[in-house]
């Protein structure tokens, strides 16, 4: 709590600061004329559905240049922001690093190499990179999911998540391994260790453990495809390494029947997944989240050296031998026999935006604490608040509990973030954060909304929501918001803040998706009206 209290008075002291030359535009400013009437009439028209009769609603839209607010309803509450809060993570990062930076992974040996053989240990350091490979692209750029496939990472064994297309989860640890053997290395004669000192692994946050060293993004991908009505399901896992054994008892149910099964982990290095998935249904996703990143990253690389040709004797299984890490994270270059550069920041950050990659968003607050020379990731959330309120969201209208905004503490203000989105845009990274927001009715989460409309393509948004379920057929949709800029009919740029808080909910997706829906056509006449 203490520390907690220490952050936000670090914040508040920053925003009594004058802002910076950069930020100096006009504050927000009411609209001279009246909202038109067809906009009008969409806003009354959607907020009146009886779904939203114990719901609380916020609209904000302002001329991205001038400041001037063209429509505005309870501008001053506060929200929660769900997943929108990955865009204060976002700009937190990519002010402190620049959008062009490159996470560098290297491998160094301790010892001397003599005819082929290291006597002593290899030590891979973790340096942040989100995707280590998986995602890699030849033409430089990051794979991702549009909808309605949606990213592994948001896979919960029912249908629409998929696999990171032609993606390898073991392409880093390869290719580190490779220039290992092409450096002269055949042998160790020693031990291999995994450097995860950059800032220490952080469990805290809702979504799982975040640590500098990912291999397939610390989750193992289990697929699922059922046979016959009552007989065992075909499944598969990905990467396969000696870390983790997968072992099923999961059956097929009924055509029609809804999917449900679940991982879980039932002893060192196993998981079972149990459950029903329907008959008929194409390949379903689960993933299981690696509780021991630095040991999984460690097998993977020793079973990718062998694979290279280097011989080590030394186990692959087991934990991270952290022991024989040296006392100092600083290593001789001349030591260096291998290093990987991730994609630059700017693909990370849009793969993060465009599928909502909650411990990816996370991992970001702890890049950042790392920049400032802090190893506790909780640390970063001070640097979030005071870029934050460097582009005009001050702490008492800014709360940000983790970087994803998965905690339902996180809360946020439609004047705070409509200014925030305004100064992004005047910083040295403003057009790669643009562009690293889902496209409506183009890619990312928005990809199958707004079809049809003039809409299309002229919207960047990021959606968030938190929902949850007391029955099957009781929930609550804590929010459910759309925020970032429209391209208007006349030429325009715009910001714009859509927030919903608390729509009681009877279904899980359709309902939700349909709020969305009712967003969107507010959204779209907002885009034609100006």
């Amino acid at each position: 709590m203490r520390f907690a209290v220490r952050l936000i008075g670090v914040a508040c002291m920053v925003f009594a600061l004058a802002a910076s030359a950069a930020n100096a535009i006009d504050p927000l400013s009411p609209t001279t004329t009246p909202v038109p009437p067809s906009l009008a009439s969409t806003i009354a028209r959607v907020e009146a559905k009886a779904r939203y009769t114990h719901s609380t609603w916020a609209q904000l839209v302002a001329d991205a240049k001038s400041g001037e607010v063209l429509v505005s309803q309870n501008p001053e509450k506060l929200f929660t922001p769900g997943s929108t809060l990955k865009l204060y993570s976002a700009a937190a990062v990519l002010h402190d690093y620049g959008a062009g930076h490159r996470f560098r992974t290297p491998v160094y040996r301790t010892g001397s190499v003599r005819r082929g053989v290291l006597s002593g240990n290899l030590v891979l350091v973790g340096s942040g990179d989100f995707s280590f490979g998986l995602r890699d692209r030849a033409n430089g750029t990051q794979a991702y999911n549009s909808a309605p496939q949606l990213d592994h990472s948001d896979a919960d064994g029912s249908a629409g998540p998929t696999l990171v297309p032609h993606s390898n989860p073991l392409a880093g640890v390869e290719q580190l391994a490779r220039q290992v053997r092409a450096a002269g290395i055949r042998r160790v004669n020693g031990n291999v260790v995994v450097d995860d000192r950059l800032f220490n692994a952080y469990t805290g946050w809702p979504d799982g453990v975040v640590s500098p060293i990912g291999v397939n993004e610390n989750f193992l991908d289990i697929t699922a495809r059922p046979t016959r009505r009552g007989q065992t399901a075909r499944i598969s896992y990905r990467p396969r390494t000696a870390a983790w054994h997968v072992r099923s008892t999961v059956k097929t149910a009924p055509r029609g029947a809804a999917p449900s099964w679940q991982a879980t982990q039932t002893g060192p290095g196993e998981v079972t997944v149990s459950g029903t998935v329907p008959a008929g249904a194409g390949p379903l996703l689960q993933v299981f989240f690696i509780p021991n990143p630095a040991a999984f990253a460690r097998t993977a690389f020793i079973e990718a050296l062998r694979r290279a040709g280097v011989s080590v004797p030394a186990s692959a299984g087991g934990s991270n031998p952290r022991n024989l890490l040296p006392r100092s994270r600083s290593y001789p270059s001349s030591h260096r026999v291998a290093l990987r550069s991730s994609a630059p920041l700017s693909q990370i950050v849009k793969v993060i935006l465009k599928v909502s990659a909650n411990r990816g968003a996370d991992l970001l607050v702890c890049l950042v604490a790392a920049k400032h020379g802090q190893r506790n990731c909780l640390a970063g959330l001070a640097y979030l608040q005071r870029n934050a309120a460097r582009l005009g969201s001050p702490p008492d209208t800014t709360f940000a509990f983790d970087g994803a905004g998965s905690d339902d503490r996180d809360r946020i203000n439609p004047v705070a973030l409509t200014t925030f989105l305004r100064r992004v845009l005047l910083q040295p990274y403003g057009s790669a954060f643009r562009a690293a927001l889902p496209l409506v009715g183009v890619n990312g989460t928005l990809a199958q909304l707004g079809k049809g409309t003039p809409a299309v393509g002229k919207i960047e948004a990021k959606p968030g929501n938190r929902v949850a379920f007391a029955t099957p057929a009781l929930g609550i949709a804590g929010a459910s918001n759309l925020v970032g800029y429209i391209e208007a009919k006349s030429g325009r740029t715009l910001v714009f803040a859509n927030l919903i808080n608390n729509i009681p909910l009877t279904a899980v997706f359709s309902e939700v998706f349909s709020i969305f829906d009712d967003q969107m056509l507010i959204n779209e006449a907002v885009q034609q009206a100006y």
